[in-house]
């Protein structure tokens, strides 16, 4: 008996959806520096794309995007940010109240 095998295909956090997505930018903490909300369906490798050559035009070294990945960190002059697309809205992890 022939055993075939089918490679499973990876997903894509960047894939458009039926929802309200945010382009965000943290620093190295976690708070929230940008958040824009972009409209449903939007092509998201493109927007993200487009803030990585933002970036890089305003002298920030920035790394490459990955296969499956929705950020990207960038860094100037010591300062590090990750830019990345989000499914909520973005909330800034030190304002975040843990005691309920």
């Amino acid at each position: 008996m022939r055993h075939t095998s089918r490679k499973r295909q990876l997903p894509d956090p960047l894939a458009p959806v039926e929802a309200a997505t945010w382009l965000v930018v943290r620093d190295r903490v976690g708070r929230v520096l940008e958040g824009t909300e972009l409209e449903h369906r939007t092509d998201l490798r493109a927007v993200l794309t487009a803030a990585r050559h933002e970036r890089i035009a305003s002298g920030w070294a920035a790394e490459d995007i990955g296969a499956v990945c929705s950020f990207f960190f960038a860094s100037r002059a010591g300062e590090r940010v990750l830019v990345g697309i989000e499914r909520l809205p973005p909330l800034s992890r030190a304002s975040c109240r843990l005691d309920r």
